[in-house]
């Protein structure tokens, strides 16, 4: 674990949740500033309902640490059919996206914390993705 604190530069009690339920294992983890853009692609069959509307996947597909003050960031996803992104932040952080026409993007200004990123759409199909997390 002391490898992972060193890699990551997350706090104790962040990696040990993450840790807990697989996801430090499973998902990547970016950390602010980025050197380059974050980019993953993918697919997800989303099972879980979302206050977004429609259904998200069970695991973030990318967790995000900002550790400046706050960071300016784009959030792209493109994908196939209708697209819902959810994206959870400390303090009872919750933004909802989505986009009928496969393409969502989200720019905004991210506080000092961890974010999960998490995908779906309004059914239980499986929705491939391009995911692309750059800092202005």
């Amino acid at each position: 674990m002391t490898s992972l604190l060193k890699t990551f530069s997350l706090p104790a009690a962040v990696l040990a949740l993450a840790l807990g339920t697989g996801v430090a294992s499973a998902q990547p983890v970016g950390q602010t500033p980025l050197a380059s853009p974050i980019q993953q692609t993918g697919s997800v069959t989303p099972s879980v309902s979302s206050s977004c509307g429609g259904l998200i996947s069970d695991r973030p597909i990318q967790i995000l640490q900002v550790d400046q003050d706050f960071a300016a960031v784009d959030v792209a996803i493109n994908g196939t059919g209708g697209l819902t992104l959810l994206i959870q932040g400390n303090n009872g952080f919750s933004e909802c996206h989505t986009s009928s026409n496969g393409a969502i993007n989200a720019p905004g200004l991210l506080n000092r914390g961890t974010y999960s990123f998490f995908i779906g759409n309004s059914s239980q199909t499986p929705t491939n993705y391009s995911l692309t997390i750059s800092e202005n």
